[in-house]
Order: structure tokens, then C-alpha cells, then sequence
């Protein structure tokens, strides 16, 4: 290799290596910040189980991790696990559920970041539980509303909305009531829009007698 081939070299390598050298001061300069988290900050019904991601701007170097420190409270026991640019937090057993935890990311006793977030309020157990109980309360509900049908087959069509009458059906007194929404001059009138209600009673299967009030 020729001598001016050997300095050309040399000056390549020692740009090289002011690239690099540079590219590390840079790096080191730069401030790690945090960019997003998993479960996001002040997430509500958290799974029990699940694992915490906070990633930041750039690759944590091996000095900072070092010198970082994560702060749960309530304590728990966890695992904490630098990836890259992230902090992976898991419980060694499981979060306690309904409660409030707050995550504290410290960099030289100062703190970068601060994650909240609340636990489901009920274990996979109780919500099974929970879950037979509304199961057993839906088919109470359907039977007696079955029953209900039996007895008022008419109630799903009511009320009856008209222009001259509205009527609906008056558990307490056991009638229905027919409330006349026009004026009417005499007796005869409102005999005639009573006479209408009562026969629109009777289409839906509303049987004889039927006991009614009117109302204006």
C-alpha cells in the first residue's frame, strides 16, 4: 500500500470515528423523556394481571439504568425489565384489585414520570360469581314477566297515543285511563271519543267489562 494511500485511510478512520464520537456526545445529551405508557395514565379497570409499559425517546443507556429507579405505591413485589427505550413492570403474583397505584420513574432522585392507574374492582372469581347471580336474578325476572304477560297479554301496545285520546293502564286503581286531549262542548262528545277508546281497548284483546276513568 502506497503512502498516500495509508494517509488517505488514516483520515477516513479518524472521521469516523469524530462521527461516532460525536453521535454519542448527542446521545448523551439528549434528556430521556418519556413517550407513552401501558395501561395509559389514569386508566380505570386495569386487569389484575396485567404487565406495565412505559417506553421514553430513545434507548436507556446501561449508566442510566444504573441509576434509575421505579417507586410503587402501594408496594408490591415486581419485576422490572429495561428493553431498549422501555421499563417493562410485572407483579410477581398479581396487582390487588380495586386500587389506585401510582408508578414513579426517578432519574437522579428526580422524577420523569409519574403513571396512575386503578385495578379492576372484582377478581375473575367474583366476577363469575357475580356473573351466576345476575343469571339466576335475568331468569327470576323472565319468568315473572312471563306471568305478567299472561295476565295483561294488552300491556305491550300500550299507551295509545291518538290525536282526541291517550290512554294508558292505572295499576293502583286497576282501570285504565282515557284522558281526553280536546275540548268537547257536551256530554254526547266525550261519550263519543270514550266509545272510540274503549272499542280500540277491546282490538287488542281488553275484555268486557272494561273497567275505565277519564281524565281531562
Amino acid at each position: 500500500m502506497s503512502r498516500k494511500k495509508l494517509i488517505i485511510y488514516l483520515i477516513l478512520a479518524l472521521i469516523i470515528a469524530s462521527v461516532w464520537l460525536f453521535l454519542r456526545s448527542r446521545q448523551k445529551l439528549t434528556a430521556l423523556t418519556f413517550v407513552s405508557s401501558i395501561p395509559k395514565n389514569n386508566s380505570l379497570f386495569v386487569s389484575t394481571k396485567s404487565e406495565v409499559v412505559i417506553t421514553f425517546n430513545r434507548n436507556i443507556t446501561e449508566e442510566e439504568k444504573n441509576i434509575l429507579k421505579v417507586k410503587l405505591n402501594p408496594e408490591e413485589k415486581i419485576k422490572t425489565v429495561y428493553q431498549e427505550n422501555k421499563i417493562i413492570l410485572s407483579p410477581e403474583t398479581e396487582f390487588k384489585t380495586n386500587t389506585k397505584y401510582e408508578i414513579q420513574v426517578i432519574l437522579k432522585e428526580k422524577v420523569i414520570y409519574t403513571l396512575v392507574f386503578t385495578t379492576f374492582p372484582l377478581t375473575p372469581q367474583e366476577i363469575e360469581e357475580q356473573g351466576t347471580k345476575q343469571t339466576a336474578a335475568d331468569l327470576a325476572f323472565d319468568e315473572k314477566y312471563r306471568d305478567f304477560l299472561t295476565n295483561y297479554p294488552w300491556y305491550q301496545t300500550l299507551p295509545i297515543e291518538r290525536n282526541e285520546y291517550r290512554i294508558i293502564y292505572d295499576f293502583e286503581r286497576e282501570s285504565f285511563r282515557i284522558r281526553i286531549k280536546i275540548a268537547t262542548e257536551t256530554a254526547e262528545d266525550e261519550e263519543v271519543i270514550v266509545n272510540k277508546a274503549l272499542e280500540e281497548l277491546r282490538k287488542i284483546g281488553v275484555p268486557d267489562p272494561i273497567p275505565y276513568y277519564t281524565v281531562k
